[in-house]
């Protein structure tokens, strides 16, 4: 029986499930063309026996490969995350009605990256852990039980707005969180460009990370989302966590929030969390990559940030003041030069920093050059 993603003779079998009626020939069409010479693609089979017969075949081989189970609804079984339950909340027309689950793998945005290119789009993969996790310019993201670990794919033709995409998923998982009663008061916010903090100063809950490959005229993008849920060995504050905090007005000292706790209630389920992420990005995307980033969709995003009007050093620039003021029709962070106290003048130039390109250390409120890490 197919279980957690086997890496044995380097063959690595996951299952996939869908909301919808989908039979083993459109899922091959989907997930498994070659489109140039190759292109590593995944084998999709629909018999437990089919993935024996190719285990046995590779035996000794020591060259990777993706073996995906097709699996109906009903036939799905999984002791860590509940398919039932999230495709009874999942209400979409596109994304996440196709679902690879692994309980370990290591990193979903590298399966996806590697093998699951130029594929139909809304196939997300969640993992339980990963063992490579990682996240903007290679960071590795320490990734628990208990973590929300998913990546999932998306289209574009404008490379132009390929560096929003990061705000849409940022702003959708703020919605998705707050969408729930008992979450709805938290003080979630975003820090540019890609990660999701809680409203006590330093505590990270979550991130994004989006890359893309070109072909034909396309891009093809995989959007990674990681959350601290409810990790039974937490790097940081989780989500759950916070909602406990905040029902029983608990301290942030309080030995119930510990990173060894273990005993903090599940309010907001894995399953529950990605079906109301999809259910927000959606629309958001559709309008997105319809009309592209217009204002309303700049002053939602600008309202759950941490950045109006805040004073920042930019490190690269001798450590001079600038002052946030809003995002760029390029998708870069604009600021204005001034003083300490956040006074500008006429000449006061406009500083725009690119996301992928920039770090923001919150902490001491400095803007710099993302390191670049080694190959």
């Amino acid at each position: 029986m197919i279980g957690p993603d086997k890496e044995l003779n380097k063959i690595i079998e996951v299952p996939l499930v869908s909301k919808d009626p989908l039979d083993i020939s459109d899922a091959k069409n989907y997930y498994g063309v070659e489109l140039y010479p190759n292109q590593p693609t995944p084998t999709i089979v629909s018999t437990q026996s089919e993935v024996e017969s190719l285990v046995n075949q590779k035996s000794g081989n020591n060259e990777e490969s993706l073996v995906i189970l097709l699996k109906q609804q009903k036939d799905f079984h999984s002791d860590t995350f509940d398919i039932n339950k999230y495709f009874k909340e999942l209400s979409t027309i596109l994304f996440g009605k196709n679902l690879i689950h692994s309980e370990v793998i290591s990193s979903t945005q590298d399966i996806m990256l590697k093998y699951l290119t130029f594929t139909r789009q809304g196939l997300v993969m969640i993992a339980d852990q990963q063992t490579k996790g990682r996240g903007r310019g290679e960071n590795k993201f320490l990734s628990p039980i208990g973590c929300l670990l998913m990546s999932f794919k998306c289209k574009q033709i404008d490379g132009n707005k390929l560096p929003f995409l990061q705000y849409l998923a940022g702003m959708a998982m703020v919605e998705a969180i707050q969408s729930f009663p008992i979450a709805s008061d938290l003080n979630i916010h975003l820090k540019w460009p890609n990660d999701i903090y809680s409203n006590e100063p330093g505590m990270k809950i979550g991130g994004v990370l989006c890359e893309s490959n070109y072909l034909n005229n396309e891009f093809d993008v995989v959007i990674g989302v990681g959350v601290n849920l409810s990790n039974s060995n937490n790097p940081t504050t989780t989500l759950n966590q916070l909602i406990h905090k905040k029902k029983h007005g608990l301290s942030s000292s309080s030995s119930l929030l510990t990173p060894t706790s273990t005993d903090i209630p599940i309010y907001i389920s894995r399953e529950e969390l990605v079906s109301h992420f999809f259910i927000k990005f959606e629309p958001m995307f559709m309008a997105f990559t319809k009309d592209g980033f217009k204002p309303d969709l700049e002053k939602k995003y600008t309202s759950y940030w941490m950045h109006s009007n805040q004073i920042v050093k930019v490190k690269e620039r001798g450590n001079h003041h600038v002052k946030i003021i809003g995002i760029s029709d390029s998708g870069f962070l604009r600021a204005i030069e001034c003083d300490a106290d956040g006074n500008s003048s006429p000449s006061s130039q406009i500083v725009e920093l690119h996301p992928d390109g920039t770090s923001f250390d919150i902490q001491n409120l400095v803007l710099m050059n993302k390191p670049q890490q080694p190959k």
